[in-house]
């Protein structure tokens, strides 16, 4: 047991080490340069170099009292920029997956759809202008063979969720609920203990990946909150934002479809633990045999 949590400290001081202070620590060095910078002199290094003289030279620079404080303080901002990082990115995970309820997130689902629906129109009605003017009719077969393609793929991958991300995940959940009859949520925490190791180990990464862009977009707003004194911080901020929310989607994406294989592959596996016989071979009855069986007990 003493190894077992030496082991366990080890690996946490790591953990911390990694996303917390080192990350903190960058942000704490541009806070100080930003500080000293200001707006009006944004890229006068020369100002930096001259203050780091001024310390150089300074009494307080040869007390090693008055240099642990400096790193102490330092270490300690940088653990509580960390914490408020990972805080953001917790609130911005929810922001990316949440259903459109509320003012702000229904105008925005309203927005990405009239872009979305305008867009497709536009594309719908540059097709029609080109087949009008194909002379060639094997050429205009395909163009509208094309459009009606991408017409099925508008309604597809119409918006449902004020986000990208949400409709990754929302895409997967209807899906799931179509093919089986099943509520996932109900029934992941009893499919996760039936799954292989190999899987559980590529869903954790996939999440693991999912909350680190989280955090590298928490990170970007505390960089651009840094403009109020250095504008260049807006720049570094929404530098890091973009691309936190690019990782963000490309993990999202890995997690969807890793959720809707491991629910293909050992949904059965489930219903056999758990002593469900469907009725039939169907799909559908599966999942709602399963979901029969977890859902909470018919009053008598």
């Amino acid at each position: 047991m003493p190894g077992l949590l030496a082991g366990i400290g080890t690996w946490i001081a790591d953990r911390w080490l990694q996303t917390v202070v080192l990350s903190g620590m960058l942000w704490v060095a541009t806070l100080v340069v930003a500080a000293r910078l200001g707006q009006s002199h944004a890229f006068e290094a020369e100002r930096l170099h001259t203050w780091l003289d001024e310390i150089a030279t300074h009494r307080a620079g040869d007390s090693p009292a008055a240099i642990l404080l400096t790193v102490a303080a330092a270490l300690l901002t940088a653990g509580a920029a960390g914490l408020a990082a990972g805080g953001l990115g917790a609130l911005l995970q929810r922001l990316w997956g949440a259903d459109g309820a509320g003012p702000a997130l229904a105008w925005l689902l309203r927005w990405r759809l009239r872009w979305w629906q305008k867009w497709y129109s536009e594309r719908a009605l540059r097709a029609v202008t080109a087949d009008l003017a194909e002379a060639d009719p094997a050429a205009a077969t395909a163009r509208r063979a094309r459009a009606e393609r991408a017409l099925r793929l508008r309604t597809e991958r119409e918006p449902h969720r004020p986000t990208r991300i949400g409709d990754a995940l929302h895409a997967v959940a209807v899906r799931l609920r179509a093919r089986y009859a099943l509520n996932v949520d109900l029934a992941w925490p009893r499919l996760w203990a039936v799954l292989p190791d190999p899987l559980r180990a590529d869903l954790s990464g996939a999440r693991a990946a999912y909350d680190s862009a989280a955090r590298l977009a928490g990170w970007g707003v505390l960089y651009a909150a840094l403009a109020v004194l250095w504008w260049p911080a807006a720049l570094i901020g929404a530098g890091v934002l973009v691309t936190a929310v690019a990782r963000a989607r490309g993990a999202a994406a890995v997690l969807a479809s890793l959720v809707e294989a491991a629910v293909d592959l050992h949904l059965t596996d489930l219903a056999d633990q758990l002593g469900v016989r469907p009725d039939s071979d169907e799909l559908t009855e599966l999942g709602r045999a399963v979901g029969r069986r977890l859902g909470p007990p018919t009053p008598s």
